[in-house]
């Protein structure tokens, strides 16, 4: 009888010690642990988030990520506000900080339509600048922006957002100003980055919606035309603003396949999932959300429903939605390079203000308190699933 108490004594001790073992080590997991073999992880950050005056959100960047995006400090308008007005300072925090830390550092963007201030495209007097004048603008602002992190950046978003939703150009930004002609404006960015950047430094583009068929195309032209001009791009960043039930995950695995075929790196950047009405349904661009009769009382309480907290059976949505995609993103590991979040927690998602100003939205892992959603327990098990 003693013998028996004695061993069932033993067996508890050790099955003990086998939960307690277990429990540390999946505490102790973190998605670039879980993904180490897989691709990077990354998000986009903020001076703020990585300062001392915010060390919670530091701490919680350093323990799960191994790349970094900057959110909008190294935009044109952040960078060179006015003419010959330069602000580095929170771009260079930013990259000392990946250095420091030994993070992929990402530079985001050369050239983009948006948050790029009027003094690129006009005169003082508001006419458009003459050709050759819109040339050496992009020239000389990649020379000195390129010239300054060199070697310093892992990799450039050349070009951001240019082709449209049927495979086109969109006609605005620099696109507007070069008379319609979008080809030219991508080849001159990508030759002046070709010229400036280290060899080492890769050299993207960027957009969203590439799992759309007719804009896949649109891509993928971009990316031949640049390389029948002899011109280097590396690859190409999948921005993830998708909803619960949008695109179809048929259209992700399409795009990914497609990008891969043509021998560059696939990214899949800018990774959100929307849960509010309307907008989950896709990406709404377009200033008409905007108004301000969105804000009263009858459309507040159908386009805000979540104010108080997110509900139980969102709750499980949210963890379906970001299932799915990281089962797409880890059976494609070996054609993706990267993966990266769009903020760090939900207070500093741009999907509380858009496409609808001053909404509560639940896009990403970490909640606003910095305790994880119920889906980053479900990310972090995948690699170990298969």
């Amino acid at each position: 009888m003693k013998t028996i108490k004695v061993t069932v004594v033993v067996l508890s001790i050790i099955l003990l010690s086998f939960n307690s073992s277990f429990a540390q080590s999946t505490a102790q997991k973190t998605l670039k642990s879980s993904y180490g073999k897989a691709f990077k992880m990354g998000v986009a950050i903020s001076p703020y988030e990585i300062s001392d005056r915010n060390i919670k959100s530091r701490d919680l960047i350093l323990e799960q990520f191994n790349a970094i995006s900057p959110g909008n400090h190294m935009k044109p308008e952040s960078l060179n506000p006015k003419p010959g007005v330069w602000n580095f300072a929170p771009a260079d925090e930013y990259v000392e900080f990946g250095r420091k830390n030994d993070m992929f550092i990402l530079g985001h963007t050369l050239c983009w339509h948006n948050q790029t201030p009027d003094h690129f495209w006009f005169k003082e007097n508001g006419e458009y600048k003459s050709h050759d004048e819109l040339v050496e603008t992009l020239r000389s602002y990649i020379e000195t922006v390129c010239t300054r992190y060199a070697g310093k950046v892992d990799a450039w978003d050349v070009v951001n957002e240019i082709v449209s939703e049927d495979g086109g150009w969109r006609n605005i930004g620099w696109v507007k100003a070069f008379g319609g002609d979008g080809a030219e404006v991508v080849k001159l960015a990508f030759k002046f980055a070709n010229e400036y950047c280290p060899k080492e430094t890769e050299l993207y583009y960027n957009e969203f919606n590439v799992w759309r068929p007719s804009k896949l195309e649109g891509v993928i032209n971009l990316v031949k035309m640049l390389r029948e001009e002899g011109l280097r791009i590396d690859g190409v960043g999948i921005q993830a603003h998708w909803g619960l039930n949008y695109p179809k995950n048929q259209y992700i695995e399409d795009a990914i396949d497609k990008l891969s075929a043509l021998g560059v790196k696939v990214m899949i950047t800018e990774l959100d999932v929307d849960v509010l009405p309307i907008s989950k349904e896709g990406q709404v661009i377009g200033k008409s959300l905007q108004d301000a009769q969105y804000q009263l009382e009858e459309f507040e309480a159908f386009l805000d429903p979540y104010k108080e907290g997110l509900p139980a059976e969102v709750e499980q949505q949210l963890s379906d939605r970001y299932a799915e995609l990281f089962r797409i993103f880890y059976n494609h590991r070996d054609q993706i390079d990267r993966v990266t979040f769009w903020g760090l927690h939900d207070g500093t998602s741009w999907k509380n203000g858009s496409p609808i100003p001053r909404r509560t939205n639940y896009p990403l892992l970490f909640k606003r308190d910095y305790t994880p959603h119920d889906a980053f327990g479900v990310v972090l098990a995948i690699p170990s699933a298969k």
